[in-house]
């Protein structure tokens, strides 16, 4: 079952136009692009040097949890976009 806003954003993104591309390469760029910081981030809590991780920052593993919930929903959301708008 498709969600409204799906039903909203289906016909820009269905056919052939070249806006069409760019559009779905701009999301696809983004989504990756937000994968790439939280996992560059967790990298450099998990496994920097120990001045990466400053003095106030005392919930580290609040902050991995955030960064994996932000990893996690751009996956998502790039996988939502290939499934209903995806040609690849």
């Amino acid at each position: 079952m498709e969600t409204s806003m799906v039903k909203k954003i289906r016909p820009v993104l269905q056919g052939g136009s070249v806006m069409r591309e760019r559009i779905y390469k701009a999301l696809c760029r983004r989504f990756e692009a937000e994968q790439e910081d939280a996992l560059l981030k967790i990298d450099l809590l998990l496994s920097g040097p120990a001045p990466t991780v400053m003095v106030d920052h005392i919930d580290i593993t609040k902050e991995i949890d955030q960064l994996l919930g932000k990893l996690a929903d751009s996956a998502e959301k790039m996988a939502k976009l290939r499934q209903y708008f995806g040609t690849n």
